[in-house]
Protein backbone atom coordinates (compact mmCIF):
# COMPACT_ATOMS: atom_id res chain seq x y z
CA UNK A 1 0.00 0.00 0.00
CA UNK A 2 1.22 3.50 -0.80
CA UNK A 3 2.07 6.07 1.83
CA UNK A 4 0.56 9.53 1.60
CA UNK A 5 3.56 11.82 1.97
CA UNK A 6 7.07 11.78 0.57
CA UNK A 7 10.35 12.23 2.35
CA UNK A 8 12.87 14.88 1.42
CA UNK A 9 15.83 13.69 -0.67
CA UNK A 10 18.98 14.20 1.42
CA UNK A 11 21.25 15.38 -1.38
CA UNK A 12 18.65 17.72 -2.86
CA UNK A 13 18.45 15.75 -6.09
CA UNK A 14 15.32 16.14 -8.18
CA UNK A 15 15.47 12.52 -9.36
CA UNK A 16 13.21 10.14 -7.48
CA UNK A 17 13.73 6.42 -7.32
CA UNK A 18 10.70 4.22 -8.00
CA UNK A 19 9.95 3.51 -4.30
CA UNK A 20 10.03 7.27 -3.58
CA UNK A 21 7.61 7.98 -6.40
CA UNK A 22 5.30 5.41 -4.90
CA UNK A 23 5.45 7.08 -1.49
CA UNK A 24 4.30 10.35 -3.01
CA UNK A 25 1.20 8.72 -4.42
CA UNK A 26 -2.06 9.24 -2.55
CA UNK A 27 -4.96 6.86 -3.17
CA UNK A 28 -8.49 8.11 -2.56
CA UNK A 29 -11.25 5.48 -2.68
CA UNK A 30 -14.96 6.32 -2.78
CA UNK A 31 -17.54 3.81 -1.54
CA UNK A 32 -20.64 3.74 0.60
CA UNK A 33 -22.63 0.60 0.05
CA UNK A 34 -25.65 2.01 -1.77
CA UNK A 35 -26.04 3.02 -5.39
CA UNK A 36 -27.55 6.38 -6.29
CA UNK A 37 -25.62 8.36 -3.68
CA UNK A 38 -23.63 10.24 -6.33
CA UNK A 39 -20.36 8.42 -5.78
CA UNK A 40 -19.25 8.36 -9.45
CA UNK A 41 -20.20 12.00 -10.05
CA UNK A 42 -18.21 13.05 -6.98
CA UNK A 43 -15.21 10.94 -8.02
CA UNK A 44 -15.18 12.59 -11.45
CA UNK A 45 -15.44 16.12 -10.08
CA UNK A 46 -12.92 15.56 -7.31
CA UNK A 47 -10.53 14.50 -10.07
CA UNK A 48 -11.28 17.59 -12.19
CA UNK A 49 -10.75 19.96 -9.24
CA UNK A 50 -7.49 18.31 -8.22
CA UNK A 51 -6.14 18.32 -11.77
CA UNK A 52 -6.97 22.02 -12.15
CA UNK A 53 -4.81 22.71 -9.11
CA UNK A 54 -1.80 21.33 -10.95
CA UNK A 55 -1.74 17.74 -9.66
CA UNK A 56 -1.43 14.70 -11.87
CA UNK A 57 -4.59 12.67 -11.35
CA UNK A 58 -5.80 9.29 -12.63
CA UNK A 59 -9.38 8.17 -12.09
CA UNK A 60 -9.80 4.38 -11.87
CA UNK A 61 -13.26 2.88 -12.25
CA UNK A 62 -13.17 -0.35 -10.24
CA UNK A 63 -16.89 -0.98 -10.55
CA UNK A 64 -16.56 -4.43 -12.10
CA UNK A 65 -20.15 -4.82 -13.26
CA UNK A 66 -21.76 -1.48 -14.07
CA UNK A 67 -19.11 1.20 -14.50
CA UNK A 68 -20.28 4.66 -15.59
CA UNK A 69 -17.56 7.01 -14.37
CA UNK A 70 -16.69 7.87 -17.97
CA UNK A 71 -20.15 9.30 -18.64
CA UNK A 72 -19.50 12.12 -16.12
CA UNK A 73 -16.45 13.18 -18.13
CA UNK A 74 -18.00 13.39 -21.60
CA UNK A 75 -17.37 9.86 -22.88
CA UNK A 76 -20.03 7.64 -24.36
CA UNK A 77 -17.57 4.78 -24.80
CA UNK A 78 -13.90 4.47 -23.97
CA UNK A 79 -11.40 3.13 -26.53
CA UNK A 80 -9.95 0.81 -23.89
CA UNK A 81 -10.79 -0.17 -20.32
CA UNK A 82 -10.19 -2.69 -17.58
CA UNK A 83 -12.15 -5.15 -19.69
CA UNK A 84 -9.08 -5.34 -21.94
CA UNK A 85 -6.89 -6.14 -18.95
CA UNK A 86 -9.33 -8.81 -17.78
CA UNK A 87 -9.42 -10.30 -21.26
CA UNK A 88 -5.67 -10.39 -21.61
CA UNK A 89 -5.48 -7.80 -24.43
CA UNK A 90 -3.28 -5.47 -22.39
CA UNK A 91 -0.95 -6.32 -19.54
CA UNK A 92 -0.06 -2.78 -18.41
CA UNK A 93 -2.50 -0.56 -16.55
CA UNK A 94 -0.74 2.54 -17.84
CA UNK A 95 -1.76 1.61 -21.40
CA UNK A 96 -5.44 1.79 -20.40
CA UNK A 97 -5.35 5.36 -19.08
CA UNK A 98 -7.28 7.64 -21.46
CA UNK A 99 -6.82 11.40 -21.68
CA UNK A 100 -9.74 13.66 -20.74
CA UNK A 101 -10.65 17.22 -21.66
CA UNK A 102 -9.08 18.37 -18.37
CA UNK A 103 -5.34 18.72 -18.43
CA UNK A 104 -3.40 16.29 -16.20
CA UNK A 105 -6.50 14.16 -15.67
CA UNK A 106 -6.66 10.65 -17.11
CA UNK A 107 -9.25 7.92 -16.76
CA UNK A 108 -9.04 4.12 -16.55
CA UNK A 109 -12.50 2.84 -17.42
CA UNK A 110 -14.23 -0.07 -15.72
CA UNK A 111 -16.42 -2.91 -16.93
CA UNK A 112 -20.10 -2.73 -17.80
CA UNK A 113 -20.72 -6.41 -18.37
CA UNK A 114 -19.75 -9.59 -16.54
CA UNK A 115 -16.43 -9.74 -18.38
CA UNK A 116 -14.36 -10.97 -15.47
CA UNK A 117 -13.75 -14.70 -15.29
CA UNK A 118 -11.08 -14.61 -12.57
CA UNK A 119 -11.46 -14.02 -8.82
CA UNK A 120 -12.64 -10.37 -8.46
CA UNK A 121 -10.45 -9.77 -5.40
CA UNK A 122 -7.37 -11.10 -7.18
CA UNK A 123 -8.17 -8.85 -10.13
CA UNK A 124 -8.47 -5.79 -7.87
CA UNK A 125 -5.08 -6.57 -6.38
CA UNK A 126 -3.63 -6.98 -9.86
CA UNK A 127 -4.87 -3.50 -10.73
CA UNK A 128 -3.71 -1.90 -7.47
CA UNK A 129 -0.22 -3.37 -7.79
CA UNK A 130 0.20 -1.37 -11.00
CA UNK A 131 -0.82 1.98 -9.52
CA UNK A 132 2.82 3.14 -9.20
CA UNK A 133 3.21 2.81 -12.98
CA UNK A 134 0.55 5.46 -13.62
CA UNK A 135 2.85 8.42 -12.84
CA UNK A 136 0.21 10.20 -10.82
CA UNK A 137 0.20 12.25 -7.65
CA UNK A 138 -3.36 11.19 -6.86
CA UNK A 139 -5.31 8.10 -7.84
CA UNK A 140 -9.05 8.33 -7.25
CA UNK A 141 -10.83 4.98 -7.20
CA UNK A 142 -14.56 4.48 -7.71
CA UNK A 143 -15.14 1.25 -5.76
CA UNK A 144 -18.66 0.67 -7.08
CA UNK A 145 -21.84 0.18 -5.06
CA UNK A 146 -22.71 -2.63 -2.71
CA UNK A 147 -20.59 -4.59 -0.27
CA UNK A 148 -18.98 -7.10 -2.59
CA UNK A 149 -15.56 -8.47 -1.67
CA UNK A 150 -14.06 -6.67 -4.65
CA UNK A 151 -15.47 -3.30 -3.57
CA UNK A 152 -14.20 -3.74 -0.03
CA UNK A 153 -10.79 -4.94 -1.26
CA UNK A 154 -10.46 -1.80 -3.41
CA UNK A 155 -11.49 0.45 -0.51
CA UNK A 156 -8.99 -1.20 1.83
CA UNK A 157 -6.09 -0.25 -0.46
CA UNK A 158 -6.69 3.48 -0.06
CA UNK A 159 -4.73 5.95 2.00
CA UNK A 160 -7.97 7.96 2.25
CA UNK A 161 -11.29 6.14 2.34
CA UNK A 162 -14.19 8.43 1.42
CA UNK A 163 -17.67 7.26 2.41
CA UNK A 164 -20.36 8.82 0.21
CA UNK A 165 -23.88 8.85 1.60
CA UNK A 166 -27.16 10.72 1.29
CA UNK A 167 -29.52 11.58 4.19
CA UNK A 168 -31.95 8.83 3.14
CA UNK A 169 -32.46 6.16 5.84
CA UNK A 170 -31.57 3.28 3.51
CA UNK A 171 -28.32 5.01 2.51
CA UNK A 172 -27.40 5.65 6.16
CA UNK A 173 -28.02 2.02 7.06
CA UNK A 174 -26.00 0.89 4.03
CA UNK A 175 -22.94 2.90 5.01
CA UNK A 176 -22.96 1.34 8.47
CA UNK A 177 -23.21 -2.14 6.94
CA UNK A 178 -20.41 -1.31 4.52
CA UNK A 179 -18.21 -0.21 7.43
CA UNK A 180 -18.97 -3.41 9.31
CA UNK A 181 -17.99 -5.51 6.28
CA UNK A 182 -14.85 -3.43 5.80
CA UNK A 183 -13.78 -3.94 9.43
CA UNK A 184 -14.38 -7.68 9.12
CA UNK A 185 -12.12 -7.56 6.07
CA UNK A 186 -9.45 -5.83 8.18
CA UNK A 187 -9.72 -8.58 10.79
CA UNK A 188 -9.19 -11.36 8.28
CA UNK A 189 -6.37 -9.42 6.66
CA UNK A 190 -4.53 -8.92 9.95
CA UNK A 191 -5.02 -12.38 11.44
CA UNK A 192 -4.86 -15.86 9.98
CA UNK A 193 -8.06 -17.86 9.92
CA UNK A 194 -6.85 -20.15 12.70
CA UNK A 195 -5.71 -17.29 14.92
CA UNK A 196 -9.00 -15.44 14.49
CA UNK A 197 -11.01 -18.60 15.20
CA UNK A 198 -9.04 -19.20 18.42
CA UNK A 199 -9.57 -15.63 19.59
CA UNK A 200 -13.29 -15.79 18.85
CA UNK A 201 -13.49 -19.05 20.81
CA UNK A 202 -11.88 -17.40 23.83
CA UNK A 203 -14.36 -14.54 23.62
CA UNK A 204 -17.20 -17.09 23.59
CA UNK A 205 -15.73 -18.69 26.72
CA UNK A 206 -16.19 -15.32 28.43
CA UNK A 207 -19.89 -15.48 27.63
CA UNK A 208 -19.97 -13.17 24.59
CA UNK A 209 -20.86 -13.95 20.98
CA UNK A 210 -18.19 -12.26 18.82
CA UNK A 211 -20.60 -12.15 15.87
CA UNK A 212 -22.92 -9.82 17.80
CA UNK A 213 -20.32 -7.62 19.48
CA UNK A 214 -19.86 -4.12 18.05
CA UNK A 215 -16.36 -3.69 16.66
CA UNK A 216 -15.49 -1.33 19.52
CA UNK A 217 -16.41 -3.93 22.12
CA UNK A 218 -14.72 -6.70 20.12
CA UNK A 219 -11.42 -4.77 20.00
CA UNK A 220 -11.62 -4.01 23.73
CA UNK A 221 -11.96 -7.71 24.56
CA UNK A 222 -9.35 -8.65 21.98
CA UNK A 223 -6.88 -6.33 23.72
CA UNK A 224 -7.51 -8.09 27.03
CA UNK A 225 -6.96 -11.50 25.46
CA UNK A 226 -4.09 -10.83 23.03
CA UNK A 227 -2.66 -7.31 22.89
CA UNK A 228 -0.33 -8.20 20.01
CA UNK A 229 -3.20 -9.46 17.85
CA UNK A 230 -5.19 -6.32 18.63
CA UNK A 231 -2.30 -4.14 17.51
CA UNK A 232 -2.00 -6.05 14.22
CA UNK A 233 -5.67 -5.40 13.53
CA UNK A 234 -5.29 -1.76 14.58
CA UNK A 235 -2.42 -1.23 12.13
CA UNK A 236 -4.56 -2.44 9.24
CA UNK A 237 -7.51 -0.28 10.28
CA UNK A 238 -5.36 2.83 10.75
CA UNK A 239 -3.79 2.49 7.30
CA UNK A 240 -6.93 3.98 5.71
CA UNK A 241 -8.08 7.33 7.08
CA UNK A 242 -11.87 7.65 6.86
CA UNK A 243 -13.70 10.74 5.63
CA UNK A 244 -17.39 11.36 4.98
CA UNK A 245 -19.17 13.23 2.21
CA UNK A 246 -22.88 13.85 2.75
CA UNK A 247 -24.46 14.38 -0.65
CA UNK A 248 -27.85 15.67 -1.88
CA UNK A 249 -28.63 17.66 1.26
CA UNK A 250 -31.92 19.57 1.00
CA UNK A 251 -32.41 21.09 4.47
CA UNK A 252 -30.64 21.83 7.76
CA UNK A 253 -32.31 18.72 9.18
CA UNK A 254 -30.57 16.63 6.51
CA UNK A 255 -27.22 18.03 7.61
CA UNK A 256 -27.66 16.43 11.03
CA UNK A 257 -27.08 13.05 9.38
CA UNK A 258 -23.38 13.85 9.05
CA UNK A 259 -22.90 14.45 12.78
CA UNK A 260 -25.08 11.47 13.60
CA UNK A 261 -22.96 9.20 11.39
CA UNK A 262 -19.73 10.46 12.90
CA UNK A 263 -21.05 9.72 16.42
CA UNK A 264 -22.34 6.33 15.37
CA UNK A 265 -18.98 5.35 13.90
CA UNK A 266 -17.10 6.50 16.98
CA UNK A 267 -19.30 4.79 19.56
CA UNK A 268 -20.17 1.62 17.64
CA UNK A 269 -16.94 1.00 15.73
CA UNK A 270 -14.45 3.09 17.70
CA UNK A 271 -13.44 4.86 14.47
CA UNK A 272 -12.97 8.59 13.94
CA UNK A 273 -14.81 9.67 10.79
CA UNK A 274 -14.41 13.32 9.85
CA UNK A 275 -16.85 15.27 7.69
CA UNK A 276 -15.00 16.24 4.52
CA UNK A 277 -17.93 17.96 2.86
CA UNK A 278 -21.68 18.51 2.71
CA UNK A 279 -23.00 18.84 -0.85
CA UNK A 280 -26.44 20.34 -1.22
CA UNK A 281 -29.01 19.10 -3.70
CA UNK A 282 -28.50 21.00 -6.96
CA UNK A 283 -30.40 20.66 -10.25
CA UNK A 284 -27.17 21.57 -12.05
CA UNK A 285 -25.96 18.06 -11.29
CA UNK A 286 -28.74 16.50 -13.35
CA UNK A 287 -28.28 18.99 -16.16
CA UNK A 288 -24.55 18.33 -16.41
CA UNK A 289 -25.15 14.56 -16.46
CA UNK A 290 -27.67 14.96 -19.28
CA UNK A 291 -25.12 16.95 -21.29
CA UNK A 292 -22.35 14.42 -20.52
CA UNK A 293 -20.11 17.13 -19.13
CA UNK A 294 -18.48 17.31 -15.75
CA UNK A 295 -20.33 19.50 -13.28
CA UNK A 296 -17.18 21.52 -12.58
CA UNK A 297 -16.79 22.39 -16.28
CA UNK A 298 -20.41 22.96 -17.20
CA UNK A 299 -21.53 24.86 -14.09
CA UNK A 300 -18.42 26.25 -12.34
CA UNK A 301 -20.46 28.64 -10.17
CA UNK A 302 -23.14 26.18 -9.09
CA UNK A 303 -23.62 25.63 -5.35
CA UNK A 304 -22.68 21.95 -5.67
CA UNK A 305 -19.50 22.84 -7.58
CA UNK A 306 -18.41 25.28 -4.88
CA UNK A 307 -19.10 22.69 -2.18
CA UNK A 308 -17.06 20.07 -4.04
CA UNK A 309 -14.22 22.56 -4.39
CA UNK A 310 -14.20 23.11 -0.62
CA UNK A 311 -14.27 19.35 -0.08
CA UNK A 312 -11.25 18.89 -2.35
CA UNK A 313 -9.31 21.53 -0.40
CA UNK A 314 -9.97 19.74 2.86
CA UNK A 315 -9.14 16.29 1.50
CA UNK A 316 -5.98 17.59 -0.13
CA UNK A 317 -4.77 19.18 3.11
CA UNK A 318 -5.40 15.89 4.93
CA UNK A 319 -3.46 13.91 2.32
CA UNK A 320 -0.50 16.27 2.56
CA UNK A 321 -0.42 16.40 6.37
CA UNK A 322 1.73 13.87 8.24
CA UNK A 323 -0.12 11.28 10.27
CA UNK A 324 -0.16 12.18 13.94
CA UNK A 325 -0.92 10.00 16.90
CA UNK A 326 -4.06 7.87 16.36
CA UNK A 327 -7.26 9.05 17.97
CA UNK A 328 -8.16 7.30 21.19
CA UNK A 329 -9.66 4.02 20.11
CA UNK A 330 -11.82 1.21 21.41
CA UNK A 331 -12.03 2.31 25.01
CA UNK A 332 -14.69 1.02 27.35
CA UNK A 333 -17.57 3.47 27.08
CA UNK A 334 -18.11 3.18 30.82
CA UNK A 335 -14.53 4.28 31.49
CA UNK A 336 -14.58 7.61 29.64
CA UNK A 337 -15.79 10.87 31.12
CA UNK A 338 -19.19 12.46 30.52
CA UNK A 339 -17.84 15.14 28.21
CA UNK A 340 -16.39 12.58 25.83
CA UNK A 341 -19.58 10.54 25.98
CA UNK A 342 -21.55 13.58 24.78
CA UNK A 343 -18.66 14.61 22.48
CA UNK A 344 -18.50 18.15 23.85
CA UNK A 345 -15.65 20.21 25.30
CA UNK A 346 -15.42 20.66 29.09
CA UNK A 347 -16.22 24.35 28.51
CA UNK A 348 -19.37 23.57 26.53
CA UNK A 349 -22.38 25.76 27.29
CA UNK A 350 -25.68 24.22 28.46
CA UNK A 351 -27.07 24.86 24.97
CA UNK A 352 -24.19 22.91 23.40
CA UNK A 353 -24.68 20.08 25.88
CA UNK A 354 -28.38 19.90 25.09
CA UNK A 355 -27.78 20.01 21.31
CA UNK A 356 -25.23 17.21 21.55
CA UNK A 357 -27.58 15.13 23.66
CA UNK A 358 -30.49 15.56 21.24
CA UNK A 359 -28.32 14.43 18.32
CA UNK A 360 -26.98 11.41 20.20
CA UNK A 361 -30.44 10.45 21.44
CA UNK A 362 -31.70 10.44 17.86
CA UNK A 363 -28.65 8.45 16.77
CA UNK A 364 -29.07 5.66 19.33
CA UNK A 365 -32.78 5.67 20.15
CA UNK A 366 -34.15 2.31 18.88
CA UNK A 367 -37.11 4.18 17.38
CA UNK A 368 -35.04 6.56 15.24
CA UNK A 369 -31.63 4.91 14.84
CA UNK A 370 -30.04 3.75 11.58
CA UNK A 371 -27.64 1.51 13.51
CA UNK A 372 -30.08 -1.39 13.86
CA UNK A 373 -28.38 -3.53 11.18
CA UNK A 374 -25.08 -3.50 13.12
CA UNK A 375 -26.07 -2.96 16.77
CA UNK A 376 -28.66 -5.02 18.61
CA UNK A 377 -31.44 -3.51 20.70
CA UNK A 378 -29.71 -4.33 24.00
CA UNK A 379 -26.55 -2.58 22.84
CA UNK A 380 -28.55 0.46 21.78
CA UNK A 381 -30.28 0.64 25.16
CA UNK A 382 -27.00 0.40 27.05
CA UNK A 383 -25.42 3.06 24.85
CA UNK A 384 -28.39 5.35 25.33
CA UNK A 385 -28.35 4.80 29.10
CA UNK A 386 -24.71 5.93 29.22
CA UNK A 387 -25.60 9.03 27.19
CA UNK A 388 -28.57 9.75 29.48
CA UNK A 389 -26.37 9.52 32.58
CA UNK A 390 -23.83 11.91 31.11
CA UNK A 391 -26.52 14.36 30.05
CA UNK A 392 -28.30 14.37 33.42
CA UNK A 393 -25.00 15.17 35.15
CA UNK A 394 -23.83 17.94 32.81
CA UNK A 395 -27.07 19.76 32.09
CA UNK A 396 -27.74 20.77 35.72
CA UNK A 397 -25.34 23.32 37.18
CA UNK A 398 -24.99 21.78 40.66
CA UNK A 399 -24.30 18.24 39.48
CA UNK A 400 -21.96 19.51 36.78
CA UNK A 401 -19.98 21.63 39.24
CA UNK A 402 -19.60 18.63 41.55
CA UNK A 403 -18.55 16.43 38.63
CA UNK A 404 -16.04 18.99 37.39
CA UNK A 405 -14.54 19.22 40.86
CA UNK A 406 -14.17 15.45 40.97
CA UNK A 407 -12.52 15.55 37.56
CA UNK A 408 -10.00 18.12 38.75
CA UNK A 409 -9.24 16.20 41.95
CA UNK A 410 -8.70 12.99 40.00
CA UNK A 411 -6.39 14.79 37.56
CA UNK A 412 -8.45 13.84 34.52
CA UNK A 413 -8.63 17.48 33.39
CA UNK A 414 -6.65 20.64 34.03
CA UNK A 415 -8.14 23.71 35.67
CA UNK A 416 -7.74 25.66 32.41
CA UNK A 417 -9.96 23.18 30.59
CA UNK A 418 -12.94 23.68 32.89
CA UNK A 419 -15.55 26.45 32.60
CA UNK A 420 -15.05 29.62 34.59
CA UNK A 421 -17.65 30.22 37.30
CA UNK A 422 -20.11 33.00 36.57
CA UNK A 423 -23.13 34.56 38.12
CA UNK A 424 -25.52 31.97 36.75
CA UNK A 425 -23.79 29.16 38.60
CA UNK A 426 -24.44 30.88 41.91
CA UNK A 427 -28.12 30.01 41.53
CA UNK A 428 -28.79 26.31 42.12
CA UNK A 429 -30.54 24.54 39.29
CA UNK A 430 -33.34 22.09 39.98
CA UNK A 431 -32.66 18.41 40.21
CA UNK A 432 -33.96 16.16 37.43
CA UNK A 433 -37.46 14.80 38.01
CA UNK A 434 -37.59 11.50 39.82
CA UNK A 435 -38.43 8.39 37.85
CA UNK A 436 -40.31 5.62 39.72
CA UNK A 437 -38.26 2.43 39.81
CA UNK A 438 -41.08 -0.05 40.35
CA UNK A 439 -42.12 -0.45 36.73
CA UNK A 440 -39.53 1.57 34.83
CA UNK A 441 -38.42 0.54 31.36
CA UNK A 442 -35.49 1.69 29.23
CA UNK A 443 -37.77 3.71 26.97
CA UNK A 444 -39.47 5.31 29.96
CA UNK A 445 -36.10 6.36 31.38
CA UNK A 446 -35.17 7.89 28.05
CA UNK A 447 -38.49 9.73 27.82
CA UNK A 448 -38.06 11.14 31.33
CA UNK A 449 -34.60 12.45 30.46
CA UNK A 450 -35.95 14.01 27.29
CA UNK A 451 -38.75 15.70 29.20
CA UNK A 452 -36.27 17.11 31.70
CA UNK A 453 -34.25 18.61 28.84
CA UNK A 454 -37.22 20.70 27.80
CA UNK A 455 -36.99 22.67 31.04
CA UNK A 456 -33.36 23.70 30.55
CA UNK A 457 -31.92 26.16 31.37
CA UNK A 458 -34.61 27.64 33.60
CA UNK A 459 -36.11 24.43 34.90
CA UNK A 460 -39.24 23.84 36.95
CA UNK A 461 -39.01 24.50 40.66
CA UNK A 462 -41.71 21.92 41.29
CA UNK A 463 -39.40 19.23 39.99
CA UNK A 464 -37.03 19.59 42.99
CA UNK A 465 -37.29 16.74 45.54
CA UNK A 466 -39.46 17.50 48.55
CA UNK A 467 -37.14 15.77 51.07
CA UNK A 468 -33.82 17.40 51.98
CA UNK A 469 -30.56 15.86 50.81
CA UNK A 470 -28.56 13.91 53.43
CA UNK A 471 -25.76 16.49 52.77
CA UNK A 472 -25.76 20.28 52.73
CA UNK A 473 -26.56 21.28 49.14
CA UNK A 474 -23.78 23.89 49.22
CA UNK A 475 -21.14 21.45 50.43
CA UNK A 476 -19.15 19.84 47.59
CA UNK A 477 -18.89 16.08 47.59
CA UNK A 478 -15.21 15.24 47.43
CA UNK A 479 -13.72 11.76 47.19
CA UNK A 480 -11.08 10.93 49.74
CA UNK A 481 -7.81 10.94 47.77
CA UNK A 482 -6.30 7.92 49.50
CA UNK A 483 -9.49 5.84 49.55
CA UNK A 484 -9.28 2.69 47.38
CA UNK A 485 -12.02 2.25 44.82
CA UNK A 486 -14.54 -0.38 46.03
CA UNK A 487 -14.93 -3.49 43.90
CA UNK A 488 -17.58 -5.45 45.81
CA UNK A 489 -20.90 -4.75 47.40
CA UNK A 490 -19.45 -5.31 50.85
CA UNK A 491 -16.76 -2.67 50.20
CA UNK A 492 -19.42 -0.21 49.03
CA UNK A 493 -21.36 -0.84 52.26
CA UNK A 494 -18.22 -0.21 54.32
CA UNK A 495 -17.63 3.12 52.58
CA UNK A 496 -21.24 4.16 53.16
CA UNK A 497 -21.12 3.30 56.84
CA UNK A 498 -17.79 5.07 57.19
CA UNK A 499 -19.47 8.24 55.90
CA UNK A 500 -22.31 7.82 58.39
CA UNK A 501 -24.96 7.47 55.68
CA UNK A 502 -27.97 5.16 55.81
CA UNK A 503 -29.56 3.42 52.87
CA UNK A 504 -32.66 5.55 53.35
CA UNK A 505 -30.60 8.74 53.14
CA UNK A 506 -28.93 7.53 49.93
CA UNK A 507 -32.34 6.59 48.53
CA UNK A 508 -33.76 10.04 49.26
CA UNK A 509 -30.98 11.75 47.31
CA UNK A 510 -30.67 9.31 44.42
CA UNK A 511 -34.37 8.30 44.10
CA UNK A 512 -33.23 4.68 43.88
CA UNK A 513 -35.33 2.27 45.94
CA UNK A 514 -33.66 1.14 49.20
CA UNK A 515 -34.33 -2.47 48.21
CA UNK A 516 -32.22 -2.06 45.07
CA UNK A 517 -29.42 -0.40 47.04
CA UNK A 518 -29.53 -3.22 49.58
CA UNK A 519 -29.36 -5.82 46.77
CA UNK A 520 -26.32 -4.03 45.32
CA UNK A 521 -24.51 -4.12 48.66
CA UNK A 522 -25.44 -7.75 49.34
CA UNK A 523 -24.68 -8.69 45.70
CA UNK A 524 -28.11 -10.27 45.37
CA UNK A 525 -27.79 -10.00 41.59
CA UNK A 526 -30.92 -12.00 40.87
CA UNK A 527 -33.04 -9.35 42.59
CA UNK A 528 -31.66 -6.55 40.44
CA UNK A 529 -33.16 -5.35 37.12
CA UNK A 530 -31.41 -5.31 33.73
CA UNK A 531 -27.72 -4.26 33.58
CA UNK A 532 -28.55 -0.89 32.04
CA UNK A 533 -30.43 0.05 35.24
CA UNK A 534 -27.82 -1.45 37.56
CA UNK A 535 -25.23 0.84 35.98
CA UNK A 536 -27.52 3.82 36.55
CA UNK A 537 -28.07 2.85 40.21
CA UNK A 538 -24.32 2.47 40.75
CA UNK A 539 -23.62 5.83 39.16
CA UNK A 540 -26.03 7.66 41.49
CA UNK A 541 -24.88 5.64 44.50
CA UNK A 542 -21.22 6.45 43.78
CA UNK A 543 -21.92 10.12 43.12
CA UNK A 544 -23.69 10.44 46.44
CA UNK A 545 -20.65 9.05 48.29
CA UNK A 546 -18.05 10.98 46.28
CA UNK A 547 -16.63 7.88 44.55
CA UNK A 548 -15.34 7.73 40.95
CA UNK A 549 -18.50 6.39 39.38
CA UNK A 550 -17.03 5.06 36.13
CA UNK A 551 -14.43 2.97 37.94
CA UNK A 552 -16.93 1.68 40.51
CA UNK A 553 -19.28 0.64 37.72
CA UNK A 554 -16.51 -1.07 35.78
CA UNK A 555 -15.35 -3.13 38.76
CA UNK A 556 -18.78 -4.00 40.12
CA UNK A 557 -20.22 -4.94 36.71
CA UNK A 558 -17.39 -7.43 36.17
CA UNK A 559 -18.73 -9.37 39.16
CA UNK A 560 -22.30 -8.92 37.96
CA UNK A 561 -21.45 -10.22 34.46
CA UNK A 562 -19.55 -13.17 35.96
CA UNK A 563 -22.67 -14.08 37.91
CA UNK A 564 -24.87 -13.82 34.82
CA UNK A 565 -22.48 -15.95 32.77
CA UNK A 566 -22.34 -18.61 35.51
CA UNK A 567 -26.06 -19.37 35.25
CA UNK A 568 -26.59 -19.27 39.02
CA UNK A 569 -30.11 -18.91 40.35
CA UNK A 570 -31.34 -15.65 41.91
CA UNK A 571 -30.03 -15.31 45.42
CA UNK A 572 -27.10 -17.68 44.91
CA UNK A 573 -23.81 -16.21 46.20
CA UNK A 574 -21.16 -15.39 43.66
Amino acid sequence: MSIESSTEIPDGSTTLEAPQRERRQAIWALAGGKGGAGRSLLAANLGVQLARSGRRVVLVDLDLQGSNLHSYLGYQRLPRSLGDLAGGKSLALSELACETTTGQLRLVGGMQRAELRDDPVAFVRQVVEQFPSLSADFIIVDCGSGRSRASIAAFAEATLGILVVTPEPTALESVYMFAQSYLQWCLTRALTGEALANLEARIREEGHDPRHLPFRAFMKRLGAIDAEARERVAEVVRATRLELILNQVRSPADEEAAGSLASGFRKCFGLPVHIAGIIEHDLSVLKSAQKRRSLSQQYPNAAATRAISGTVNRLFSISEAPRGEPDEEWEDLEAIDHYRVLEVAPKATPKEVQSAYQLLKKTFDPETTHLSPVLEAQGLREMLARIEAAYRTLIFLESRATYDQQMRISGLVQQADMPEPDGREATPSPAPPAVPEENVTASATEEAASDSADSVPGGDAAAAPANPSPRDATEPIEPAPARPVPSTGAQLRDVRKGLGLTLDAIAEETKVRPAHLDSIEREQFGDLPAPVFVRGFLREYSRCMGLPADEVIRRYMLRYEDWRASGRLPGDPI
